[in-house]
């Protein structure tokens, strides 16, 4: 919302918060999010952050070879004690703060990811509407390319946390087991996670995304907000890419079908990485 929004489409949110970020840049949204992270390492807690990669990454870089490439903005420059972003970082975040964390990918076929990413954002039809608009997002949204840019990078400098890539598809036929497998990887107490709770103890995950625009709250957190536990399906498999093209062009068009080939092989290419990393 701010002015150096970089998405394709410019979000509109309620009066207030139009009002609460109109003016906000990256480094004051960068400050905020800083002085929360000394907070809470100051009590002896651990800071997770979560986002989507192309949300920091600029848009010369999210154009290159883009089939429907955005409208190009000015990069925006964050600073820390002085010091940006190197060469060596594909993102406009400093590199003292990107490669202070243990960077954690979780990553799903982009059929999923795409009927997830329709589901939610079928509540802003201002996006639907527009069909160029649309295959833009999908293009930005659906790809691996931008978490293996970040992922490379983690990996090719000494010093820097190895990354750790979680499999959705196995996230979700077996949590469990899965988050046991990140935790010890982390340090983290397993016994710490609930796997149930009660729907009116969320009043937290409200408050974690109060900044997220009403447009979209529904969309993407509703259905978190009323449930009571972790949902698991032992009986998911593999994705059928024939299928799911032909389903894409029927439930879409065929402009939108032609792209998972494409999109599939960004995936395809962080899941060998990551396991030549994981030997």
């Amino acid at each position: 919302m701010g002015p150096e929004y970089q998405s394709l489409i410019r979000l509109v949110g309620t009066s207030e918060e139009q009002e609460r970020f109109s003016g906000m840049t990256y480094q004051d949204m960068f400050d905020i999010v800083r002085k929360r992270v000394e907070d809470a390492e100051a009590t002896g807690l651990n800071t997770l952050i979560m986002d989507h990669p192309h949300h920091f990454i600029p848009c010369t870089t999210i154009n290159h070879d883009a089939k429907f490439p955005r409208e190009s903005r000015a990069q925006p420059t964050i600073f820390l004690e002085g010091i940006s972003s190197s060469p060596k970082n594909p993102t406009f975040l400093p590199d003292a703060f990107l490669f202070s964390f243990t960077p954690i990918f979780t990553i799903r076929h982009p059929a999923r990811v795409l009927q997830s990413y329709i589901r939610a954002t079928y509540h802003a039809k201002h996006i639907l509407e527009r069909g160029k608009v649309l295959l833009s997002q999908v293009e930005v949204i659906a790809r691996f390319k931008w978490e293996r840019l970040v992922f490379d990078a983690f990996n090719q400098f000494e010093g820097n946390t190895r990354p750790i890539v979680v499999d959705g598809d196995k996230l979700v036929q077996d949590p469990q087991s899965q988050m046991r497998s990140l935790c010890e990887r982390l340090g983290i107490d397993t016994d710490k996670i609930d796997y149930v709770w009660d729907p009116g103890d969320l009043g937290v995950v409200q408050d974690a995304y109060s900044d997220c625009p009403e447009m979209f709250k529904e969309g993407f957190h509703g259905t978190l907000v009323r449930s009571s536990g972790v949902v698991s399906d032992k009986n998911i498999g593999p994705v059928d890419i024939f299928h799911e093209k032909q389903r894409w062009a029927e439930e879409w068009d065929e402009e939108l079908a032609s792209q998972m080939e494409d999109l599939e092989s960004d995936l395809k290419r962080i899941t060998s990485k990551a396991r030549a990393t994981h030997r």
